[in-house]
């Protein structure tokens, strides 16, 4: 196990008392660590990480200091330009470390975990094999100045394009269909994500062009898939925006017949947080989705208000966990309690169960543990563009599939 630690790996273990520091760092070089140093509390970590050679890598922080709490000290690091990634280490009790953990996150640190006293050299271990693996995470994109104009511009010029994020099926590591994800080619700006313009385009009222843009290529594409042999389901999100427009129905099953698919080809993910805007109208389109061969997913479940009131009067087939009780759930007890529920939730009422946000192998171990049905994320492969769905399709039939 040492020889997997980066040697250039430098350690900061921060404590206010002589003999965790002490004992800490003798774990940490246990475990194969060579460069531990040491602060005795919170003022004197931040001067370390301050330091440009050699760069502090890592910091083990206990969170109960007297001068400046481990709280104290992610909210001075995170005004920093180097920014090292985090483990907190406490005898408080599990429930303060998971939100001391979430609270460093939002503040864009990368955190490992933590570990509650007394630290042993699994858990040491534990925490640095995840290092290399959390290490490109994802950051959030600044916000583009982008209008209203703008995107209809793009609209019109034809500007709107899919990426597709693949659904594997946990037991059969068979795939099960993907999730079409809208990009926005923007001749100044490259490839924007939809988190960029999607509220825009809500807010705007674009939102019916922008969906219909998105449903014209995945059929298109799903047709295109069907005519070479490879038959497969597409995911398309919905707006709440949208569950108001009663012709909706109509014209989806229209276009899917045009294009020659079956409707169970084709998942509509409803975002639960805004499903009964108008609750007899929406009741009415959805019933007429489910009617014409759709199948429905409860899109983000665990975020909104009124789960349970939408899982009973809605006909859904799929629920879809969200990624913030993915991801990390094996390190989180209360995120791990909320998935093993949902997903028993979603089995008991006969529905198919899918955890997006998956990027570890941990992760999968979990939701196989678990039972899920289905898993997407970055452990399996980010969203690619059409081009690259096919290879990627034959990779993963030969010898890519996680093992369990």
């Amino acid at each position: 196990m040492n020889a997997e630690v980066d040697r250039r790996l430098r350690v900061l273990v921060v404590d206010d008392k002589a003999f965790v520091r002490t004992m800490t760092g003798r774990v940490l070089q246990s475990a194969g660590v060579e460069s531990v140093v040491y602060a005795a509390g919170g003022k004197e970590a931040i001067q370390y990480i301050k330091q440009t050679s050699p760069r502090i890598s890592l910091v083990f922080c206990d969170l109960m200091m007297p001068d400046m709490d481990g709280v104290e000290v992610v909210r001075h690091v995170a005004e920093l330009e180097h920014k090292p990634a985090f483990v907190f280490v406490s005898g408080a009790n599990a429930a303060l470390l998971s939100t001391a953990a979430d609270m460093a996150r939002a503040r864009g640190l990368l955190v490992l975990g933590s570990i509650e006293k007394p630290i042993s050299i699994e858990a040491v271990r534990g925490m640095l094999s995840r290092l290399d693996s959390a290490r490109p995470a994802r950051t959030t994109a600044p916000r583009l100045a982008l209008t209203a104009a703008d995107l209809k511009g793009g609209l019109e010029a034809d500007q709107i394009a899919l990426h597709y994020q693949p659904k594997i099926n946990v037991r059969s590591r068979s795939i099960e269909g993907f999730e079409c994800l809208a990009r926005w080619r923007h001749p100044d700006h490259g490839l924007v994500p939809p988190g960029q313009f999607v509220a825009l385009a809500e807010e705007s009222g674009l939102i019916k062009p922008l969906t219909d843009r998105v449903l014209s290529l995945a059929l298109r594409q799903c047709a295109a898939w069907n005519a070479i042999g490879f038959t497969t389901k597409l995911s398309i999100n919905i707006s709440a925006h949208l569950l108001i427009d009663l012709g909706m129905p109509d014209r989806i099953a229209k276009e899917a017949s045009e294009h020659g698919l079956d409707p169970h080809q084709i998942v509509l993910e409803i975002t639960e947080t805004g499903v009964f805007q108008d609750a007899a109208d929406t009741l009415d389109i959805l019933a007429r989705l489910h009617m014409k061969g759709f199948a429905l997913s409860i899109d983000d479940f665990g975020t909104g208000y009124s789960s349970m009131e939408q899982l009973r009067r809605i006909p859904f087939a799929e629920l879809k966990i969200d990624r913030a009780f993915v991801n990390g759930a094996g390190q989180n007890q209360k995120a791990k309690a909320i998935l093993q529920s949902s997903a028993a939730l979603g089995h008991n009422l006969g529905l198919s169960v899918v955890a997006e946000g998956a990027e570890t192998q941990e992760d999968w171990d979990l939701l196989a543990s678990l039972g899920v049905d289905v898993v997407q994320g970055y452990f399996i492969a980010k969203p690619m563009p059409v081009d690259g769905v096919l290879a990627w399709r034959e990779k993963w039939n030969g010898n890519m599939a996680p093992k369990t």
